[in-house]
């Protein structure tokens, strides 16, 4: 039974001296992509915040041009009312032939 033990012993430690390179190297290389990600991840979060801002502008300035559209339709009516009511006055005021 000795025997059985010790072969059980050797290839219990046989399995504890496996060579921990290749896993350190894997780990290493894994701690290096999530670094890279995350550092993506920034950047993104980065664009997608002043694309955000520069369609918020965008919006303000459509909102301008339509507000400006709607001013300059209205004072071309005033304009018009205005012309009218200058023409009538003058009518008022033009004298009649004689008779």
């Amino acid at each position: 039974m000795t025997v059985k033990s010790f072969i059980f012993a050797l290839l219990a430690m046989a399995a504890g001296c496996t060579d921990l390179k290749p896993l350190e190297a894997r780990i290493e290389d894994l701690q290096n992509q999530v670094n890279k990600l995350q550092t993506d991840i920034a950047k993104s979060s980065s664009n997608a915040a002043a694309a955000n801002k520069a369609t918020a502008a965008s919006a303000s300035a459509s909102a301008a041009s339509n507000d400006a559209k709607q001013a300059l339709s209205i004072a071309e009516a005033n304009t018009a009312a205005i012309d009218k009511l200058n023409a009538k006055i003058d009518q008022m005021f033009k004298r009649r032939p004689a008779e």
